[in-house]
């Protein structure tokens, strides 16, 4: 807990300190006026205000009455001292500054008249407030040491100040404090406060007062960076009298032109190490003070921190954080739940720490730094770099060179809506993406987490945050509905097909909002579309709208894609068929298989390989196994000339798949063969027609390669594989002879390809 310093009793010596010599005497004969005490009130002969460390006395000459004026030897009441006191002040001559501040202030009424408001300005009002050292010291025992902090004490020891700079909630109060406790001791740290603008000049100016020896003083400068000149007079002055300042700086550029040597860049500890760090010490004071002793040992204690520590959510939490109070703040919720309700701790780690749409729109609202001579137009440049910090969020993950380009393009569609041009100008902007999406403001992740991304990519703090400025920007931004639908058409047709998919991952976020506008406006010309890959767009747009848990919404999908399997088009055909492979086909295995089998019953799909994947998704889907298998045995013996073809695809689609971690060798369809009775004649039914098939024979040759090499390293897999090719073979068949040829004299090690071309009579 934080208390101010004691103030001194009049005629009472300061407690403590030792009397200051002043350097600065003035000469005999000439009176200085002393400084306004800035925390007592005018004309008020009462005590100074809490926060005020020294009596006014401190600044007078040893010898010299502070209580009168010289040469008056009667005693003065408080009252009347004041008053001396702030008449001498008044009645001091205007100094130089002054007159000339008053001089460009003045008022001209013609040739040579002047109007002249003279005096002096009000000094900044500072408060001293010292930090209870019992709490100081604790803090300075849990600090985690921050990059280049070996740097920072050095720059404090050397020049008794130094300027920690860094983004807002990265801990630099705590680092400063415990540079000033490690120098100076626990008891010796103080904060100065002020609620005026110019805290940095001030305390130059008042150095005399606010300084003493042997004494730590953390200022907090919020944003406004002090400059070169005034760090060297600051580092000056505190060298002289034996203190030490950290100034912290709220600064959220990465740049380093900083005002050396006084200057380090500050970036926030590991969070991990700061909350376990405060968690066991929140526990530890907990256990100290708790009435049940039985319940609270130190080894139930340390258990619960374990498990806390070792939970996949608060791990996922800290990745998401950006504010060391917060992770300290954390850490006593946590501990308050270890005697509470069984459900405490799971409420608190399920609970989002911050409400992202709130960052989202702070995000998007921010303002630019004016224009300078030689950039575009100020609205412009806003736009574009508006454009830029949404495709920042909207583009997680993917490379940096992708955002740029997808934030030029949305700024072109934005520039347009703006100044209704149909191909308006496009100027050059800077783009500083550490200045636009800056680490500190809650939205990007630390620099240097992903330093090993080659290509650098965009990472988020929370990949929740793409859906949130989704919201945001269609219910809060309403002019930039249109811009961002033409932006989304244009991202679907680039080269890149990461970038197109993300554009459908948008769109699949929108339909949550306005499935009608936005199905209208971009997924039904996907759907239609002749290229395969815009209608895999639509499939995943609608898979990404049922991914937010809404029923209604869900039974809304699943009525669009029932429309599109009825519909005469192709087209339309095909991405219900696409659309069934997704998140909606799983949820009804059973009546999935039927809609797939009845869109490939028709000629329109033997073309497209969509089936085929839509029932390999459904075959990994969790109980669809089973259906899959018996599907594929009605359409591989089916009459029909279509579902057969269907099936060989499916076939050569999960051929390469393995049974599973402990069966790496394993194909998963030989595995269900040898478990489940009647499975193995569909399999060889399967590969009989996939062998012969003009248009996919190639194909399924090099895949039964792959199966008899992996066998040699099974010893379950290779006998069953060597009677079931001799099954789908009769002896001397020169097909399997000439592929068997060839694979033993490429693969002289295939202990089941040399057995199999022995067997057919080949060797």
């Amino acid at each position: 807990m934080s208390t101010t310093d004691d103030v001194p009793a009049p005629g009472d010596p300061d407690p403590g300190v030792a009397p200051e010599p002043r350097p600065d005497v003035p000469p005999p004969g000439h009176e200085e006026p002393p400084a306004p005490e800035a925390t007592a009130a005018e004309g008020s002969g009462g005590p100074a205000a809490p926060g005020a460390d020294d009596d006014p006395r401190d600044d007078e000459e040893p010898g010299e009455q502070a209580d009168s004026p010289p040469g008056d030897g009667r005693p003065r009441p408080p009252g009347a001292q004041a008053r001396d006191t702030q008449d001498r002040y008044q009645a001091e001559t205007v100094s130089s500054a002054a007159f000339h501040e008053a001089i460009n202030n003045a008022m001209s009424f013609g040739g040579n008249a002047y109007t002249l408001n003279v005096g002096t300005a009000k000094a900044a009002e500072l408060q001293r407030i010292r930090l209870n050292a019992k709490d100081t010291a604790l803090q300075h025992r849990l600090h985690h040491p921050v990059p280049q902090q070996e740097q920072m004490a050095e720059t404090l020891r050397a020049h008794h100040v130094v300027a920690l700079m860094g983004p807002p909630g990265s801990g630099k109060e705590g680092t400063g404090t415990f540079l000033l406790a490690d120098r100076c001791g626990s008891d010796h740290v103080v904060v100065l406060h002020s609620a005026g603008a110019d805290l940095l000049q001030a305390l130059v100016a008042q150095a005399r007062r606010c300084l003493k020896p042997g004494e730590g003083v953390l200022v907090g400068l919020g944003p406004r960076r002090p400059g070169r000149s005034t760090l060297k007079a600051l580092s000056l002055l505190a060298r002289e009298l034996g203190a030490y300042v950290v100034l912290v700086v709220e600064d959220t550029r990465t740049d380093d032109d900083l005002p050396v040597p006084y200057a380090v860049r500050h970036q926030r500890p590991e969070p991990r190490p700061v909350l376990e760090a405060h968690l066991r010490s929140e526990l530890e004071e907990h256990r100290a003070l708790c009435a049940e002793r039985d319940r609270c040992d130190r080894a139930r204690t340390r258990r619960f921190a374990d498990g806390v520590l070792d939970d996949a959510r608060v791990a996922g939490k800290l990745d998401a954080v950006r504010r060391v109070d917060w992770i300290t703040s954390f850490a006593r919720n946590i501990a308050a739940c270890l005697h509470g309700p069984g459900d405490a701790l799971d409420v608190l780690l399920d609970t989002p720490h911050e409400d992202l749409r709130s960052l989202a729109r702070r995000f998007l609202k921010l303002s630019e730094p004016e224009e300078t001579e030689g950039e575009p137009p100020a609205s412009e440049a806003e736009t574009h770099h508006q454009a830029v910090r949404i495709s920042y969020v909207l583009g997680h993950d993917l490379p940096l060179s992708d955002v740029l380009r997808m934030g030029t393009r949305l700024s072109a569609e934005m520039l347009r809506a703006e100044y209704r041009e149909s191909a308006p100008a496009r100027p050059v902007f800077e783009l500083d993406l550490d200045r636009l999406v800056a680490p500190g403001m809650g939205i990007a992740a630390e620099p240097g987490a992903h330093l090993s991304d080659n290509p650098r990519r965009a990472r988020l703090t929370d990949p929740e945050l793409m859906p949130a400025v989704v919201e945001v920007i269609w219910h809060g931004f309403g002019w930039l509905r249109d811009p961002l639908i033409a932006w989304l058409r244009a991202l679907a047709a680039d080269r890149l097909e990461r970038v197109g998919a993300r554009a459908a991952v948008i769109v699949g976020q929108l339909l949550r909002h306005d499935f009608d506008g936005v199905y209208r406006d971009v997924v039904k010309d996907w759907a239609r579309s002749p290229s395969v890959r815009d209608r895999r767009y639509a499939a995943m747009a609608l898979s990404v709208a049922m991914a937010d848990d809404d029923p209604r919404l869900t039974a809304q999908v699943g009525r669009q894609v029932r429309d599109w399997a009825g519909s005469p088009r192709p087209q339309l055909q095909d991405s219900a068929a696409r659309a069934y492979g997704t998140q909606l086909g799983t949820l009804d295995v059973p009546g999935t298989l039927r809609a797939l089998q009845d869109l490939a019953g028709r000629p329109a799909l033997d073309l497209y390989a969509s089936v085929a994947y839509s029932t390999a998704t459904l075959f990994l889907a969790e109980g669809g196994t089973e259906p899959v298998g018996e599907a594929l045995g009605r359409w591989i013996r089916s009459n029909d000339g279509h579902l057969p073809r269907h099936a060989v695809r499916t076939l050569l689609v999960l051929g390469p798949l393995a049974a599973g971690p402990e069966l790496p060798s394993r194909p998963t369809l030989a595995h269900q063969a040898m478990v489940t009775p009647g499975r193995e004649e569909t399999l060889l039914l399967l590969w009989q027609r996939a062998l012969i098939d003009p248009a996919h024979s190639g194909q399924a040759w090099h895949l039964l390669c792959d199966w008899l090499v992996a066998a040699d390293e099974d010893e379950e897999l290779s006998p069953f594989l060597e009677k079931f090719a001799l099954r789908m073979w009769p002896a001397k068949d020169r097909r399997a002879l000439f592929h068997l040829r060839r694979w033993a004299r490429r693969l002289p090690d295939a202990r089941l390809v040399a057995r199999l071309l022995h067997a057919l009579g080949g060797r």
